[in-house]
C-alpha cells in the first residue's frame, strides 16, 4: 500500500471516529433536553452545512 493510500485510510478511520463522536453528542443533547433525536441531527446538519459555507 502506498504512503498516500495509507494516509487516506487513516484519515477515513479518524473521520468515522468523529462521526461516531458527533452522533453520541447529539444523542446526549436530545436525551438531556427531551428533544427528538432526529430533530437534533437535522439541526446539527443545518448548522454544519452553514458553517462549511462561511469558512
Amino acid at each position: 500500500m502506498s504512503d498516500e493510500s495509507m494516509l487516506y485510510k487513516q484519515a477515513m478511520i479518524r473521520i468515522d471516529e468523529l462521526v461516531e463522536e458527533v452522533m453520541q453528542i447529539c444523542d446526549e443533547v436530545a436525551e438531556e433536553n427531551h428533544y427528538e433525536r432526529v430533530w437534533v441531527l437535522e439541526r446539527f446538519r443545518e448548522r454544519f452545512n452553514k458553517a462549511k459555507r462561511t469558512k
